[in-house]
């Protein structure tokens, strides 16, 4: 009998050891879940500042949509362009005569490459539509840091040379100060508003005629290259 009730014993000491062990757990958790709900209810008030920075959101496929700006070269070509490596052509989009000859001035006086100044055949009560193909992407964020206001335009053109569309807005414009800090060739190329890839964008159709590109490096024929040859020779 004495060892039954010894067997007894030891086994309510396990189980009491069991409880104590079990109520120190669940009291910690509970503990800690109190902590933290308080927590998320002081940010929620905004009492406590949350310890995430940005929030994390996934844009939906709308507002993907609705992005149509393509955004900047990024490594090597984040920086601006030099003026004298980017062509550009101003197309006049309203009645105001010699405004697309006046900023073509402007811009050539800043080292820029003029190609032409033109009519556009239709009208823009913006200030600035500046369109470009995938290769003048850099050339037209180098090109905006010229004016206070613009548009960015991403067409289908497969060269280089950029055109500046000036509107109703552009007739009292004027150019940003050469000495403005978005002009300094040490300041990153940024996009003025939500952007996507280039690569992820649909290019709107680019005009039917497009001057020549001065600055793109001719292909030369064959038969160029054998003329060539027989001079050397």
């Amino acid at each position: 009998m004495a060892k039954s009730g010894s067997l007894t014993t030891k086994r309510e000491v396990v189980k009491r050891r069991r409880r104590d062990r079990q109520l120190v757990v669940f009291g910690f958790l509970l503990v800690a879940l109190g902590f933290f709900a308080f927590v998320a209810y002081a940010i929620f008030q905004g009492k406590v500042e949350s310890p995430i920075a940005y929030p994390i959101v996934t844009p939906s496929k709308d507002v993907i949509e609705d992005i149509n700006l393509a955004c900047p070269p990024s490594g090597d070509e984040a920086l601006p362009m030099s003026s004298s490596e980017i062509a550009f052509r101003t197309l006049n989009a309203t009645q105001e005569t010699g405004l697309a000859r006046a900023f073509l001035n402007d811009l050539e006086g800043r080292g820029f490459v003029g190609v032409q100044a033109s009519n556009w055949n239709r009208t823009y009560d913006g200030v600035v539509r500046i369109m470009f193909g995938k290769a003048g992407l850099r050339a037209a964020y180098t090109l905006s840091n010229q004016f206070e206001e613009f548009e960015l335009v991403y067409d289908n053109r497969d060269s280089a040379l950029v055109d500046i569309v000036l509107g109703e807005g552009a007739i009292h414009a004027e150019l940003r100060p050469a000495y403005a800090p978005e002009l300094s060739p040490d300041v990153e190329l940024t996009a003025p508003g939500q952007c996507l890839p280039i690569d992820l964008l649909i290019p709107e159709p680019a005009p039917a005629r497009l001057p020549a590109d001065p600055l793109a490096s001719p292909s030369p024929s064959p038969e160029v290259s054998a003329e060539g040859d027989e001079a050397a020779q």
